[in-house]
């Protein structure tokens, strides 16, 4: 594979390798007309290599209503109102330039807690010595000088990893070693699934703790749970060896300024809960260490038909830090339990019911978590994979959920703040006053229910809490339930406001005209296209409308409302939304970046009664809304969302509960899902094991902020998509127009340093002769993410940029050409912001081939090895549109002529996706692939991931 870094363009070249012949200003071009019309197009998705089955992307739809195309709907009654949000704009820019300049650095300056006995290492004459966690596992195996042992060989342990992660089941794996002559030529110690559970059930050592299956008593009536240990399972995770360079074990305020002024928060250790929480203990027990607990619960459906459910209970620590805990892959979470799942349906009176199962999710917590207690108060010796000791306390920090389960785990009422005492009339207000949940006065209510259930239950209504019979929070050490629930990107935003927003949205404007728009959209890699519109779609994922958030914006601008009524609020309240959602998302933050999320909340409500004035809304007291204001607070105490996404376990619900359900056979499943689970820890245990012997201990990592650089290396393919295209077929099929003019131009931009005028290069270009005819030409560009310390992870792509003409699929479809447009760096762009930076679209990219290097370029000139042939558009313009933010771009002409150039492939940052401006209604012409070549005029949409978003405002 080539990358970028192996292309030196020497010094030798303008840093800028295009066709600007001179210094120019919009004037001296030409506004697009209707130029360059390509009829009958149709189009398809392209999102892979793979063969492509073109599904028509435009079926019926209703007719056009004719309505002049106004351009912009504001009044001029309303010019000081958008003179103000001009000015709002542009305030905007400048505050989001110097914040998120300060996130660029890759070293913060930080101050250390203050004690040093905090988090230390346990020492004194009586300890022992340090012993390496795999030296008591070796010792546990008989026969250890075998690496794979008790496994025979390496290929007797690849296939039983492979058949306990990757397999088909039992009964398949054990079939396919009765076919003949199987067993013997792999040379396998075991016969069949049974033999292999064998091998893992007695001759592998227990590494997570076991389940236990216990029955609680609830209302008369006994129900099981299984269970591990919790203050096992903190020892499990703190003792892997995986995690051991990782180790977090004392708070730290890092900071992006020298002077020490500007906060960053990022991973749970920069939060202010864990400092303040390490002074308090510290006080009481010198020398701890904090062991953060992370709860989270969800009832999940493991089956696709029917209503069998699971309701898993998952543990993690904070002293991970949060990239490895939220990668499924590094099993950074442990199942702690399985609640049981009955709707006590024998029970007929529903608020009975509901009480009910409220207490028995209680006593089930309660049990599991009854060792914190003493765990947390007096703490317990813990050791790291490296065989260092700590004095550990484990406290629960945080507890993760969506809506119901955060009013299920802090017993409040439903419809209301599980965290603080907004009242229910006032979740929708921005000028709210609350304040958090008043903890003492509600254990003391607690504290009373067995004495005096009547006093009880009264103190509970007036606190406006469940009378819940112990809750499983009560008497836990420095444990806040109230202050422990975290926000929860998914369900709150995207399944919350944002899923709210879409149907507002199509109501406002009507789905037909939402839909039209959304099928024409130009594809790009981070973009799904709906060729059937979002208004059909039923249970939408959270995906989906993460999907939907990243073109939302752009479609609807310029749609009329009823009545002439100005969209602009609307519009508004979407970017306000919008804004902090991806704020919200962003991996650290500082002081000033918090403040830019706080802006887009009120940016949001101080528009949103545009869907009240459009009889949309009556009130907008929706607890998930009220949720937001606590984000900015939460960030603070416990760093970043991505530390506590329900997004994770979510996907844990795939490996720990639904796999583990389809490995059964239905009947007593829980017993064997936990079996199940624990055979798959054992063997990914020993699979640890054995590369610990093969590759030793880890090397010690750093805790620096998440890069927000978001650098990225293009990757070409070894061999080219066409092996020798003519340059006449990149005119006909690649729409290459100006090729042999454009590249003879780029020769003399590289050759003639004496030619600095426009006239000069053209005289030269004319007599350059190219002496070929046809060319090596790639038809993607892939980009790889590239962190801070310049690793680069080549199984991720995370852009990619199409050229490729139309062709045929295997049906015998025309599959429509994609040609992307892309941002491109003229020389000055930096990491942040627009500057510097002119969209484009990549026609062609091709090679030179290097036998005629030597007749076109000088020897000491570098010749990248992989070029690209661009159409430009219009230079971005000093501020974005005062009321949507996007900048508009438009296609250059020269003399009714697209302006084109060559450039390296390294010139390219990345894809960019544009929105076409619709105008008030979309015409019908247009579809998804041809609709960059029939629209004028395109916003460049700074959603289509986060690193569009903090590149492009």
């Amino acid at each position: 594979m080539d990358s970028a870094d192996e292309i030196d363009e020497g010094g030798q070249v303008l840093h800028f390798e295009g066709d600007f012949f001179g210094h120019y200003t919009e004037e001296d071009f030409e506004w697009p007309d209707n130029h360059g019309v390509v009829e009958g197009d149709k189009d398809a998705d392209e999102s892979s290599d793979e063969e492509v089955v073109f599904d028509g992307e435009i079926g019926w739809e209703p007719a056009v209503l004719n309505a002049p195309d106004v351009g912009e709907q504001d009044s001029e009654q309303e010019s000081l109102a958008d003179q103000y949000h001009q000015e709002a704009r542009a305030h905007h820019q400048n505050t989001r330039d110097a914040a998120e300049a300060r996130l660029g650095h890759a070293s913060p300056y930080i101050t250390h807690f203050p004690l040093p006995t905090a988090g230390a290492p346990v020492s004194g004459p009586s300890e022992m010595p340090h012993e390496h966690i795999y030296e008591g596992y070796s010792q546990k195996i008989a026969g250890s000088e075998n690496i794979y042992a008790p496994f025979e060989s390496k290929l007797d342990f690849d296939i039983a990893l492979w058949a306990k992660m990757r397999g088909s089941g039992s009964t398949a794996f054990t079939d396919l070693l009765a076919i003949d002559n199987v067993h013997d030529h792999l040379g396998l110690s075991y016969k069949s699934s049974h033999e292999l559970n064998n091998i893992i059930d007695k001759k592998l050592p227990t590494g997570r703790p076991q389940f236990r299956r216990q029955e609680i008593v609830v209302a008369g009536e006994a129900f099981d749970v299984y269970f591990r240990d919790v203050v096992e399972c903190v020892k499990a995770l703190y003792e892997d060896l995986e995690f051991a360079p990782y180790l977090v074990f004392v708070p730290e305020r890092h900071y992006a300024d020298k002077d020490k002024t500007m906060r960053l928060y990022h991973d749970m250790h920069t939060g202010k809960w864990w400092w303040r929480t390490q002074q308090e203990i510290e006080k009481e027990k010198p020398g701890a260490t904090i062991i953060p607990i992370i709860l989270s619960s969800d009832k999940t459906q493991v089956t696709v038909f029917g209503n069998k459910t699971a309701y898993p209970v998952y543990m993690t620590i904070g002293n991970i830090p949060k990239d490895i805990r939220r990668k499924p892959s590094r099993h950074a979470h442990i199942l702690l339990a399985y609640l049981p799942t009955t709707r006590l349906e024998h029970i007929k009176n529903q608020a009975s019911q509901r009480r009910t199962i409220t207490n028995l999710f209680h006593a089930c917590m309660g049990h599991i978590l009854e060792p914190l207690k003493s765990a947390g108060e007096d703490g317990l010796h813990m050791r790291s994979g490296d065989g260092i000791t700590h004095h550990g306390h484990p406290l629960l920090a945080c507890y993760v959920g969506d809506y119901p389960e955060q009013i299920l785990v802090s017993g409040t009422m439903t419809g209301e703040c599980p965290k603080c005492n907004v009242p229910n009339s006032e979740l929708g207000s921005k000028d709210a006053l609350f304040k958090p949940q008043d903890l003492e006065s509600i254990l003391a209510a607690l504290n009373i229910a067995d004495e005096d259930p009547i006093g009880f239950a009264e103190h509970c209504a007036e606190l406006r809490i469940k009378p819940i019979q112990h809750p499983f929070w009560q008497g836990l050490l420095k444990s806040n339930i109230f202050h422990a629930i975290t926000p929860d990107v998914l369900h709150q935003l995207y399944q919350g406001l944002v899923k709210h927003m879409i149907a507002w949205i199509k109501s406002a404007f009507g789905e037909a005209e939402i839909d039209a728009r959304c099928r024409r959209l130009p594809p790009n890699h981070n973009i799904r296209i709906f060729n059937k519109g979002i208004s059909s779609l039923a249970r939408v994922s959270g995906a989906e409308h993460n999907q939907i958030c990243r073109f939302l914006l752009g479609v609807i601008i310029n749609i009329p409302l009823p009545n002439n009524i100005s969209s602009a609020k609307l519009v508004r309240a979407l970017r306000g939304l919008l804004d902090f959602l991806y704020l919200a998302q962003y991996p650290c933050h500082s002081a000033e970046t918090l403040q830019l999320l706080d802006e887009a909340l009120t940016r949001f409500h101080d528009n949103k009664d545009i869907f009240v004035t459009l009889g949309i809304r009556m009130q907008f007291n929706l607890p998930k809304l009220h949720s937001y204001w606590h984000y900015l607070h939460m960030i603070q105490e416990y760093g970043t969302t991505d530390n506590y996404n329900t997004e994770y376990t979510e996907r844990l619900h795939i490996d720990l509960a639904k796999d583990a359900y389809r490995a059964t056979n239905h009947k007593d499943e829980y017993s064997q899902m936990t079996l199940w689970l624990e055979r798959q820890e054992k063997i990914l245990r020993h699979a640890s094991y054995v590369h610990w012997r093969l590759a030793g201990d880890p090397l010690p990592q750093s805790h620096l902020p998440p890069d927000m650089q978001y650098a990225r290396e293009y990757k070409m393919t070894k061999h080219p998509s066409v092996k020798a295209a003519t340059i006449d077929s990149l005119r006909d099929d690649y729409g290459a127009s100006f090729f042999r003019a454009a590249l003879a131009r780029y020769i003399v931009l590289h050759t003639r340093p004496d030619a600095t005028t426009r006239a000069q290069v053209e005289h030269a270009a004319g007599h350059v002769y190219i002496p070929f005819t046809s060319l090596p030409i790639f038809h993607k560009v892939r980009y790889n993410a590239v962190d801070s310390a310049g690793h680069k992870d080549e199984s991720v792509t995370v852009d990619s940029v199409h050229c490729q003409p139309a062709r045929r699929d295997k049906q015998g479809n025309t599959v429509p050409g994609r040609f992307d447009t892309v941002l491109v760096n003229c020389g000055n762009g930096g990491e942040k912001s627009v500057e510097g930076y002119r969209v484009a679209q990549v026609r062609v990219i091709f090679s030179i081939p290097e036998k005629h290097h030597a007749s076109l370029f000088p020897s000491h000139i570098l010749i990248p090895k992989h070029l690209a042939y661009i159409e430009w558009f219009s230079p971005f313009t000093g501020t974005s549109e005062r009321n949507h933010g996007m900048h508009k771009v438009s296609r250059l002409y020269e003399n009714g002529e697209q302006l084109v150039s060559i450039i390296s492939v390294k010139d390219i940052r990345r894809s960019v996706h544009l929105i076409p401006k619709f105008g008030r209604s979309a015409p019908r012409d247009w579809t998804s692939s041809n609709v960059l070549e029939l629209c004028r005029e395109f916003f460049v949409s700074p959603f289509t991931d986060r690193h569009t978003y903090a590149t492009i405002y």
